[in-house]
């Protein structure tokens, strides 16, 4: 019983419908993108696309790459912000005033408060408005009109809750129900009665020339014939009474969108009465809406917590499931009026904008085939048919992929499974199984035919086959496998059929088959879409999905092609298994994770023709250091500052814009965020150009900034001079002191060839000396021989006289003889003559020799010349006179004189030393 009961409520709950809509989409712009407090109360845009953001901290910029917050010089929060003709209006706690952009990009203030005249306490200024030439900035208890440089000030006795400039008059909003008029600086009633229970007016606005009056708790009122008349629409204010207007905006001409307290946003056709709302449920942030803006085709809300757009004409829209019950969509059929989901949680149907589950299809859902008007779900269990909200199994043996017909064979249909191939027999009353063909028995994902008998099948991930089919034996023959080699780089291959041919995508290439060669080639008529793979195929058009990301290309190949890149799209699709579903002419739907997203075709090339690509905005430009002037047509940057360049720009008036741009000669680059960095560039002059990116084609003209590198200050034009005097100095420095060193070395050689010939001058002199005094040395040697030859002879003559002494007569001439010759042998004149001699050759030397000795003899010195001579005793002993012995015990005694220890050469003694 409890499982009865549990199966029959899950039955019950499995009808239970959820609202389906399709909604343009929604881009969230969160407290941590935008890096301000979450409380917006303000927004404005300038004429290029800007949008000024009134925050709790201070004012945000965005120029659709990325925001940027301004503080008051005294913090408060502000209130309100109004764009007009180059300058934003701020309203804050006792202040207000406009921001300027300045040279470098950046926003400055300037208050106007000092302009007021009366008391000024205690009020924020909550609205400001354009009014005539000036600008009107509105508190609750007062109006300030600034213009001409003045503030007039204008106190009424209400409080205002709104203001709104008509032609030259102000109307003014108030708390007690009533709408006012400033004319000619009075205020009078601009309407006979007020609004219901006198409920406060917060927001007025214009709708073909038409005031619009809305109230907190009342809904909607329109001035007519000076009355409050309340809309009519019912359904509208009964929304806006629930959910308490807050703020009003027009869209189109005939469309107003209202910003509720409770009940997020709403956008309201006036002439059909088409209402859609945008929540938290289905796209917001936060349901309370502080602000909204309108600019071109897009709207702004600011948020209790946060900042959304909305593109409210968006060729492309989305229906979103955040409950998680839906999951990922992976095909989408449209059968009997009605919309089938197939996703990875089984089969969901759509029926009057209403979603509900098919009880029994839980399970992974690849794909629907409409078969002989039979709808067919391809289960992760098998094939089932679809009735209503029934789901019949037909089969249940192999998981399915699809079911494709077979050429010529309108009864009979191939179904690819996780096991092989199964032949289906279909009529217009049933769809009936047939047989599992016997070959091959691997999954197959997805067959083509190449005729009535051939077809190829793909293998989920390893390769393909090439198959004969025989219908008649219920069977396939395998005539050629294809896996991993050289052509196909990949093991996953997805095959196709594009213009008749057998196409195949492997690697990020396309290749087909060549029927004639029998031999698989490149296919060079699409080598263009070489990284796009294929995700729908009718007979003229085709859908490619760039595998990195970044768009879809719907075309013929021929003169028809869209470009399609939007992130939110991009960001939702299931990667690999991407499919576009055709709906009519116009409409194509795009399976997504948690829903789908609706294309419409015309609208997206209608709104293409009309769109002009915007030139890029130039942001910021600065180095490491230094930010530059905007507007400077040739920026000079240091060199030790351009290590990093940073550029910044922007293209607010597009949506999602890519950057491309080119440096000097350099090839393109792009940019996803509107940020260049360049880096280390050497010195020079460049040319960059910049061009915005839309639906892949570039705007008309770039934006052209050129700027220089300058050269570091050691090359600059005055260190080149200063270089090259240096040079000339080290020049003339170098010549000065090379010819210094000539001189000085001509003066060396000049000095080293005179003292050269000095030298052999003196050399000659000394060899003369030296050769006289040779010959004096010989003429003294041979003089000095031949007189102790001749004393030699004189003694042997005196010794043999002694011997005949006796014989001799005359013994006085016998002794007058030995006088004689012992006058010649003594030759005192004859030592004279010797001494004169040595001296010339020895100078110095007895004096010397005296010096050191001063004790020496006469005969000493006799002695000590004779061996200084190098004499020997024997030629000595005549010279003295001695015999040999004599001059033996004379050279021992003089050895003793001189000191000289025994065995040092006496001769050699006095040779070295004198």
């Amino acid at each position: 019983m409890t499982r009865f009961l549990f199966f029959n409520l899950l039955f019950l709950l499995s009808f239970f419908a959820t609202a389906q809509e399709l909604m343009p989409p929604v881009t969230n712009h969160s407290t941590k993108i935008y890096g301000a407090a979450s409380q917006n109360w303000g927004i404005s845009s300038d004429k290029y696309g800007v949008v000024y953001v009134a925050n709790k901290e201070g004012l945000l910029r965005y120029d659709g790459q990325r925001w940027e917050l301004f503080k008051l010089p005294n913090k408060t929060i502000i209130r309100s912000a109004f764009s007009y003709k180059g300058k934003i209006y701020t309203g804050s706690y006792e202040e207000f005033g406009y921001w300027e952009q300045d040279e470098y990009g950046s926003l400055k203030y300037t208050s106007l408060t000092h302009l007021i005249k009366s008391s000024f306490n205690n009020e924020e200024f909550w609205q400001i408005i354009a009014h005539g030439d000036g600008i009107a900035f509105r508190s609750f208890g007062k109006l300030y009109l600034y213009e001409n440089g003045e503030i007039t000030t204008y106190k009424p006795d209400f409080l205002i809750n709104s203001i709104l400039s008509k032609k030259e008059e102000l109307y003014l909003g108030t708390n007690e129900g009533r709408l006012y008029l400033l004319k000619a600086g009075e205020f009078k009633s601009a309407s006979e009665n007020s609004t219901k229970n006198a409920n406060p007016i917060n927001c007025l606005t214009l709708v073909n020339d038409k005031i619009f009056i809305g109230t907190r708790l009342q809904g909607i009122y329109i001035l007519t014939n000076n009355r409050l008349v309340p809309w009519t629409d019912e359904k509208l204010n009964d929304f806006l009474t629930t959910n308490e207007l807050n703020k009003i905006e027009t869209f189109d001409g005939d469309k107003i969108v209202f910003g509720t307290i409770k009940g997020g946003v709403l956008s309201y056709n006036i002439n059909s009465g088409e209402m859609q709302n945008y929540h938290r449920g289905n796209g917001l942030q936060n349901n309370t809406v502080l602000a909204l803006k309108t600019d071109k085709k897009t709207l702004w809300i600011g948020l209790d917590n946060g900042i959304d757009e909305i593109d409210l004409n968006a060729p492309i829209t989305y229906y979103s499931d955040k409950s998680g019950e839906l999951g990922a969509v992976y095909d989408i059929a449209f059968f009997k009026n009605k919309i089938y989901l197939a996703s990875n949680t089984g089969v969901h149907l759509v029926d009057k904008n209403k979603r509900m589950f098919i009880p029994g299809s839980q399970g992974q859902v690849w794909s629907f085939s409409e078969v002989r008007g039979h709808l067919l779900a391809n289960h992760n269990q098998g094939v089932f048919e679809i009735k209503d909200s029934s789901f019949i199994p037909i089969t249940e043996s192999s998981g399915s992929f699809r079911i494709d017909p077979i050429p010529n064979q309108p009864n009979f249909f191939l179904n690819s499974t996780y096991n092989g191939l199964q032949l289906f027999e279909a009529t217009d009353n049933a769809v009936r199984f047939e047989n599992n063909l016997e070959s091959p028995n691997t999954p197959i994902e997805n067959i083509v035919f190449q005729d009535a008998n051939t077809l190829w099948a793909a293998h989920p991930y390893k390769g393909f086959f090439r198959l004969s089919l025989n219908l008649t034996e219920a069977k396939t023959e395998q005539l050629k496998s294809y896996g991993y080699d050289s052509i196909f780089t990949a093991y996953k291959t997805k095959i196709h059929k594009i213009k008749n041919e057998i196409s195949f995508f492997n690697a990020d290439r396309w290749f087909r088959y060549n029927a004639i060669k029998d031999s698989i080639e490149r296919f060079k008529n699409i080598s263009a879409y070489d990284g796009f793979s294929l995700i729908n195929e009718d007979p003229d058009y085709y859908w490619f999905k760039n595998r990195e990301g970044n768009g879809l290309v719907y075309t013929n190949f021929t003169t028809d092609s869209v470009f399609i890149y939007e992130p939110l799209l991009e960001d939702h699709l299931i990667n690999g298994y991407e499919k576009v579903i055709k709906k009519n002419d116009s409409i194509h739907l795009i399976t997504l994770n948690e829903g789908y997203a609706s294309v419409n075709l015309n609208q997206l090339i209608t709104s293409r023709k009309r769109e002009v690509l915007q030139t890029p905005t130039l942001n910021k430009f600065k180095s490491e250091a230094s930010s530059f002037p905007l507007l400077d047509q040739n920026i000079e940057i240091p060199n030790d500052q351009a290590s990093q360049i940073t550029i910044q720009v922007s293209a607010p008036g597009l949506a999602h814009p890519r950057f491309v741009y080119k440096l000097s000669d350099k090839r393109r680059t792009y940019s996803d965020d509107g940020l260049l960095s360049l880096q280390n560039l050497p010195p020079n002059n460049y040319n960059l150009k910049i061009w915005s990116v839309a639906n892949g084609n570039l705007s008309k003209e770039p934006l052209i900034l050129n700027f220089t590198i300058l050269q570091p200050w050691y090359y600059s034009n005055w260190m080149k001079s200063a270089y090259l005097l240096l040079v000339m100095g080290c020049a003339f420095l170098i010549f000065a002191i090379n010819k210094r060193k000539l001189n000085k070395h001509r003066r060396e050689l000049e000095q080293k060839v005179h003292k050269e010939q000095e030298r052999k001058i003196q050399l000659a002199e000394r060899n003369k000396l030296l050769s006289e005094i040779n010959a004096k040395r010989k003429e003294l040697a041979n003089t000095t021989y031949l007189a102790a030859r001749r004393n030699r002879t004189l003694m042997e003559v005196k010794n043999e006289l002694d011997d005949v002494k006796e014989k001799f007569d005359n013994q006085y001439k016998f002794k007058n003889i030995q006088t004689k010759i012992n006058h010649i042998i003594e030759g005192k004149d004859n030592w004279k003559v010797f001494e004169t001699n040595f001296n010339e050759i020895n100078d110095d030397f007895f004096h010397d020799l005296l010096k050191k000795y001063p004790n020496l003899s006469t005969k000493d010195l006799k002695l000590c010349a004779y061996l200084k001579m190098n004499m020997s005793t024997k030629e000595i002993a005549p010279l003295m006179a001695i015999s040999s012995r004599g001059v033996e015990i004379h050279r021992y005694r003089l050895r003793k004189k001189l000191n000289l220890k025994s065995g040092k050469n006496l001769s050699k003694f006095l040779i070295a030393n004198y």
